[in-house]
């Protein structure tokens, strides 16, 4: 196939991918077919003993899984598991028989319920009633239906065989103890004679890993005291804990899901908006995902927030009354266009920037369709001089690219490294990106790339895998660009592998292979691979951070507020960041530290952070004071967790080393029993 004809097939199929219709129902219909009960003040019931027989009611017992069924208790088998899973992402793999029965449509119901403690919001709880359309795909099979589901208390199964007109009680079995040996799961007794259904299963989320919150008691620096904040973070495996269901990326399906939540919360999940509906202390909110997604790419806020609507497709959100920096976010619709010129069309129609406090402990990778998660501290207001938004647009748009990949082209967490190289095509396009944003900054972009390429290349920093994996991604792709004539046309060729992607999981294979077809000049003969080399990129901010280096690290270090001031964020984040490499002497380190304090440099978190990581490496533990307040605020960013480790590494195990590590440990963790 010529690359012409690949190139009108590939734009024909996205056109029909944006122009496609979204029917709510499965037969067209609006009507979602789903009995649902609100219960406006939850309290959790007996269910069904894990392991045992069940008819179609679940029965009473003991009390001894309740007791165990609690989050220590997942947590703990959870780890068990992911030891036990040689990948570099853990993963739990699905128990569900995909290629028996296979999910065609998930129709969510939720209620959601916050139990006060003296007026103090201390927890959520959960009740759902889902309906699970399905085919079956082997026609001779005579097994029953396997779904992942963990730690759920399943109430009641029905099944119906005529499109949701009746429904019967199916039997089924509940395996949710393995020993961490095998895979939780619920086994559904259905007829094995009929070719398609609807299983309604309504079930109680007594406990559920994948839910994080953070205590309002705990944040001193809102002022919204008494409402806790709920985060759902699936991937890779998680939303079986929240919601039975095939939990594989192999499995994607439109989706309706609505949530019900007392007054003053609001709920959002992955889709648009269908409908608000008020009562005198509840709200019912409901949303429509016409896309087909996995279950693990739904996600689920819940909390006090305010709106606001940048455009008619991108909406923020965050806590009341918070201050901070706004006048980035008031562009996030133009950030959107930037990244759709590079990648093509947004097909998610809106998108939800929601700002999150730092200590639920979200790290910036979570993959879900309408949504991105922002830590606060992004945004905070500070006296330092160095207010420029560079690192704060390539952070934001490398989250707008996984729409594309990563929402859009999914790879599995365990196979050949494909998320990986999802990871470094998004990183690698928000370099571009921020760079057109922010006037066309080539030298901007050549930075970066130089910061990968130091990076990829120098083995003795391998602290993370992953990230030294996606640094060779990037590389990689700096090689094509310039073997393709520039990024600009390999950016087309990412369009063409999107397109190929939809429709089944990303890999590296796909990916080498449709290069390779497409430029069948470029394989070697001798070796039958691409032949890479490295490309030599300059960059004026590169030259002018390794000045800084050079004079900081001498042997009469010069170090001057004038060398910083014309420095732009990522430069300094840069420079801050890596001159542990340098090992400095500990006078040259308190020189920088006080430097720091007089340009109020030190009071932007961000900075902050990477400075003391430095610090606290290069032996010097006078900002030991600092650092634990810093933690104190922020307790499960990933600054906080890394200096928590660094203190411990460097034998600081003061009495407020001690606290400040069971304040973590207590924290962004629900309490359900």
């Amino acid at each position: 196939m010529s690359r012409t004809v690949l190139l009108l097939v590939c734009l024909a199929t996205l056109t029909f991918i944006c122009s496609a219709k979204k029917n709510r129902g499965k037969d067209g219909s609006e009507d979602v077919g789903v009995d649902f009960e609100v219960v406006a003040n939850l309290e959790f019931e007996n269910g069904t003993e894990a392991g045992t027989e069940s008819g179609t009611e679940s029965s009473e017992f003991d009390g001894e899984f309740e007791r165990n069924v609690t989050t220590e208790f997942l947590r703990k088998q959870l780890d068990s598991l992911r030891k036990k899973v040689d990948s570099t992402f853990w993963g739990l793999p699905s128990a569900a028989n995909i290629d028996v029965y296979r999910t065609t449509r998930l129709d969510i119901n939720l209620a959601m319920d916050v139990k006060n403690v003296s007026g103090v919001a201390r927890s959520f709880r959960l009740r759902g009633t889902v309906d699970i359309y399905y085919v079956k795909e082997d026609p001779d099979a005579e097994e029953s239906m396997i779904l992942d589901s963990w730690g759920l208390k399943i109430k009641r199964s029905r099944v119906s065989y005529d499109g949701g007109v009746t429904f019967s009680d199916v039997r089924f079995r509940d395996h949710n103890r393995q020993d961490g040996l095998g895979h939780p799961k619920l086994e559904l007794h259905v007829d094995p004679s009929q070719s398609e259904g609807i299983i309604r299963i309504e079930y109680v989320a007594p406990s559920a890993e994948s839910l994080r919150y953070t205590s309002l008691e705990y944040m001193t620096f809102s002022d919204v005291q008494n409402y806790p904040m709920l985060v759902i973070f699936n991937q890779p495996d998680m939303a079986r804990t929240w919601l039975p269901c095939q939990d594989t990326l192999r499995v994607k399906t439109p989706v309706d899901i609505t949530i019900d939540v007392p007054s003053p919360f609001t709920a959002l999940s992955s889709g648009g908006l269908v409908s608000e509906v008020y009562t005198e202390d509840r709200t019912i909110f409901e949303f429509f995902q016409p896309m087909s997604v996995g279950a693990q790419q739904l996600s689920l806020t819940v909390g006090v927030l305010e709106r606001w609507n940048i455009s008619e497709r991108v909406t923020v959100w965050m806590e009341q009354r918070r201050t901070i920096r706004d006048g980035l976010l008031m562009e996030a619709d133009s950030l959107l266009k930037v990244c759709e010129s590079m990648a093509g069309p947004f097909v998610w129609e809106h998108l939800n920037i929601v700002i999150i406090p730092d200590k639920i402990g979200y790290r910036g990778e979570m993959l879900g369709p309408n949504t991105i998660y922002l830590p606060s501290s992004m945004f905070e207001t500070t006296s330092s001089p160095i207010q420029d938004d560079t690192l704060r647009v390539q952070v934001l748009t490398r989250q707008m690219f996984n729409s594309w990949y990563g929402n859009l082209v999914t790879a599995p967490a365990r196979a050949d490294y494909g998320q990986m190289m999802i990871r470094g095509i998004n990183e690698y396009l928000s370099y571009y990106a921020t760079a057109q944003f922010l006037d066309n900054d080539e030298q901007l972009a050549n930075f970066f790339l130089l910061h990968v390429q130091e990076f990829g290349t120098d083995y003795e920093r391998k602290i993370n895998i992953a990230y030294f994996d996606v640094a060779n991604h990037i590389m990689n792709m700096i090689s094509l660009a310039d073997i393709v004539g520039g990024p600009e046309i390999l950016s087309k060729f990412f369009r063409m592998v999107t397109l190929f992607s939809v429709a089944d999981q990303f890999t590296t294979e796909l990916f080498w292979d449709t290069f390779t077809e497409l430029y069948p000049e470029l394989i070697d003969e001798d070796t039958g691979n691409i032949s890479f080399k490295n490309v030599e990129i300059t960059s004026t901010y590169w030259t002018e951070c390794h000045e800084i280096v050079a004079a900081w690290n001498s042997t009469e270090p010069e170090i001057r507020a004038k060398q910083l001031k014309n420095l732009n964020y990522v430069q300094v984040a840069y420079l801050l960041d890596n001159m542990w490499l340098m090992e400095l002497p500990k006078r040259t380190v308190r020189d920088i530290t006080s430097l720091l304090k007089k340009m109020e440099i030190y009071s932007d978190p961000y900075l902050f952070s990477r400075w003391a990581q430095t610090a606290l490496r290069l032996g010097d533990t006078k900002l030991v004071e600092d650092v634990l307040e810093y933690i104190k605020t922020y307790e499960k960013n990933t600054g906080a967790t890394t200096l928590l480790s660094l203190l411990t590494e460097t034998s600081v195990e003061s009495k407020k080393v001690k606290k400040a590590r069971k304040q973590i440990e207590a924290s962004s963790y629900l309490s359900w029993n």
